[in-house]
Order: C-alpha cells, then sequence, then structure tokens
C-alpha cells in the first residue's frame, strides 16, 4: 500500500513539473520577498469579499465566504509572524538585540493606538448607523465600556484581530530575547503547549486575561500559529540551508493533493445531499479556538500557495500582481479602509438594496476597486503633493528675492 501511495506521488509530481516549467517562470530573490505581498495581498481581496457580502457571490467560489475550512485572518496572522522573525533576525544581526527590542515596542505601540481608536469610533459609528454589531453593556457604563477598550479588555467586531495582533506584537519581544539566546525548543514547547492547553481546558487558559466581546481570536489559539511562523522566519536562512531543492515539486503536489483532499471533504460535508456528521466537521475546524483540523488545512493550502508563487512567479505577477501586490504591500491600511467600506455596504443593505445577488456582488468589486485605487494612487498624489510644495516654496523665496532687490535698487537711486 505504502508502495502505491509512493508511486502516485512520484506520478503526480511528474505532472507537475510538466505543467510548471522550471527556469523562464521562476522566482527570482530580491530585496523584498514579493511572494509575501501578493499571497497577503489575496488575503485582503477576501477579507474584503467575505466581510462586505451577503449570503451568495461569485466570488466565493475563490474567498470561501468565511465558511471553509480556513479563511483571509490565517494568512495574515502568519504571514505577520514570518515577516517579524524575518526582520528581526535582520536587525539583530546589523544592529543589536536592543535595537530590535525598541523597533518591537514602538511597532505594538503603533498598533494598540490604532486598536483602540478604531474600537470606539466603530462603537460609536454603530449606534449613529443603527448597523445591528451589539456591544456587551451587561452590568457597565459606558466609562466602563471604554476603560475596558484602553485596557485591552474589551473589543469589538471587526476590530477584535487587531486587538490580537497588538497583543502578538507586544509579546514577540519576549519571544525574540528566547530565540536569540538560542531557546527555539523552548518556544514552540510553550507556544503549543498553550495551544494544546486551550483546546482540552480553555478556563484553565485565560492568557493574558478574559476579553468581552473576543468571540473570534482567542489568544491562547492563535498566538500558535504567529509564534511559529515568527520562528521560522527568524532561523529562514538555516532552513533554507537545510532544504532539499530536489523534493520541491514532489512537495508541490503533496500539498496540491491535500489542497483538493480539503476541497472534496467539504464539499462532502456541507453539500445539500450530505450524510456526514456536519457537527464533528465544524468542531474539527471551529475557527475560533483554531482546531487542528484548521491548521493542517491551512498548512497544506499555504505551502501550495507559496510553492506555486514561486515556480511560476512570471505569468502570476502578469495576470494578478497588478491587483494583489498593491493590497498585500500595504495590508494594515487596507484593512483600515476595509473596515469603512464595510459599514456603508451593511448600512446600504439596510436601507436600500438588501441581501440581493447582483448588488453583493458589485459591492464586493467596488470595495476592492476603491481600496485599491486607494493604496495604489497615494505613493502618486503624495509625490505630486511633495512636488507641488516644494515649487510653491520656490516661487515663494524666488519672489521675495525679487523683491528684496527691488526695494534695494530703489534705495539706492
Amino acid at each position: 500500500m505504502a508502495g502505491k501511495v509512493h508511486r502516485g506521488i512520484e506520478y503526480f509530481s511528474l505532472i507537475v513539473s510538466r505543467l510548471v516549467p522550471k527556469g523562464p517562470w521562476r522566482y527570482e530573490a530580491g530585496k523584498r520577498d514579493l511572494r509575501l505581498d501578493l499571497l497577503r495581498g489575496f488575503a485582503v481581496l477576501a477579507m474584503v469579499a467575505d466581510h462586505t457580502g451577503g449570503e451568495h457571490s461569485w466570488l466565493y467560489a475563490i474567498t470561501g465566504g468565511d465558511a471553509f475550512f480556513i479563511s483571509a485572518a490565517e494568512v495574515f496572522i502568519f504571514i505577520s509572524g514570518l515577516l517579524l522573525g524575518m526582520i528581526s533576525a535582520g536587525v539583530v544581526a546589523r544592529q543589536g538585540l536592543s535595537v530590535a527590542l525598541m523597533k518591537s515596542l514602538h511597532r505594538s505601540w503603533t498598533l494598540y493606538l490604532l486598536t483602540v481608536t478604531l474600537t470606539l469610533i466603530f462603537i460609536v459609528l454603530t449606534a449613529q448607523l443603527d448597523l445591528g454589531w451589539g456591544v456587551t453593556m451587561a452590568n457597565q457604563t459606558w466609562a466602563d465600556l471604554v476603560v475596558g477598550v484602553l485596557t485591552l479588555h474589551h473589543t469589538f467586531y471587526l476590530t477584535d484581530i487587531l486587538l490580537l495582533y497588538t497583543l502578538l506584537v507586544l509579546g514577540a519581544g519576549l519571544v525574540l530575547i528566547l530565540l536569540e539566546q538560542g531557546h527555539t525548543r523552548l518556544v514552540l514547547t510553550g507556544s503549543w503547549g498553550m495551544w494544546a492547553l486551550w483546546q482540552l481546558a480553555p478556563h484553565h487558559a485565560q492568557f493574558p486575561w478574559p476579553i468581552t466581546d473576543n468571540l473570534v481570536f482567542n489568544f491562547p489559539a492563535w498566538q500558535v500559529l504567529f509564534i511559529t511562523a515568527m520562528v521560522i522566519g527568524y532561523h529562514r536562512q538555516r532552513l533554507q540551508r537545510w532544504a532539499i531543492l530536489g523534493s520541491e515539486r514532489m512537495l508541490l503536489a503533496i500539498s496540491g493533493a491535500s489542497v483538493v483532499a480539503a476541497i472534496a471533504l467539504y464539499l462532502m460535508c456541507f453539500s445539500p445531499s450530505s450524510t456526514l456528521d456536519v457537527g464533528f466537521a465544524g468542531q474539527l475546524f471551529y475557527k475560533a479556538d483554531l482546531r487542528v483540523g484548521r491548521i493542517v488545512v491551512f498548512a497544506g493550502f499555504f505551502t501550495f500557495a507559496f510553492l506555486l508563487v514561486t515556480v511560476a512567479w512570471k505569468p502570476i505577477r502578469r495576470s494578478c500582481g497588478w491587483l494583489l501586490l498593491p493590497l498585500g504591500q500595504d495590508a494594515l491600511s487596507a484593512y483600515i479602509l476595509h473596515l469603512f467600506v464595510v459599514a456603508l455596504a451593511v448600512k446600504l443593505k439596510l436601507t436600500t438594496i438588501g441581501d440581493h445577488f447582483l448588488y453583493n456582488n458589485l459591492i464586493q468589486v467596488g470595495g476592492i476597486a476603491f481600496i485599491w485605487a486607494a493604496l495604489s494612487l497615494r505613493p502618486m498624489l503624495t509625490t505630486a503633493l511633495h512636488t507641488g510644495l516644494e515649487k510653491a516654496s520656490a516661487l515663494l523665496v524666488a519672489g521675495r528675492t525679487h523683491l528684496g532687490v527691488s526695494e534695494y535698487s530703489g534705495r539706492d537711486r
């Protein structure tokens, strides 16, 4: 049986090698890893589509509609940890650990201010526009709510992942110290141990503290994705030296097969004629607890996607890089813009159009186009504004100089 499986994988790998040429299409490494930007850009697209659309949309065929075994959130958290590990390793090597820690603290402070501000804005905006996103007010006043937001004890719909991200970056300093001192195994053991404790006894794993209205992103579960990625990013060069280049296409074939299997399983579980235990499947892939099935599926999808953009980079970039790269290179700004797009979309559906299939698609495409245009045109507008200010300043200086010369000449006469 094992021999047949091995021969099947080799045959599938051979097919992949024929379909994907190795030389002309391959990604060429640069200062910035554009592959991660492109994948994060796809996550932005999926996030906007899934949050602004209704029950039905054409885009859900490629985004999953936030109902598939994985979502855009896993991609965001994993790539954020991966990049933080890669960047921190470089800073430590060039400038030392203390500089890397200060940069991490500065980043966490910026994220804290952003999280608090957006949470308070959207609590007020929801109440004013009557968007239907409730906030828990049991046995507390508005003053208590504000204090809870300021102390990161209270979150809100769609800003909850920002709170998670803030806590993750804040804790990354300790992880960085341990990695620099060679305690990689301790970091991974502690991270996966916390994840396992949350799966088995969540009431004993309330770390760092319980957060009101945090219904999706439980820190003890989701930290494992970020910290594992951070470890991979920190030791990336060492891992690349250990990697066997000849097994790349084999790994692409295996991960591709896992993607096909995950999609088939999803269709079997949630099709109208399914006889499988949907409740069991839901528990195995439950998002809020980041269950083991979800991690396995994400590992397969991310591995396949990363290897695919590696071996077929040039045609992929030509076909969709113009759209995805701007979204992925400024993902945090895209996330902030998408919050307001979602609020507008929900208000339109509540007051005007309802949950209509065609309108859902138009709103999704319009939201993606707006965010893409804002991010793509911002450098151009910034440059034009800077150039305009420089020219205006130069003209003002020239005018003053000319006026000074004229006045001097008049007095001289």
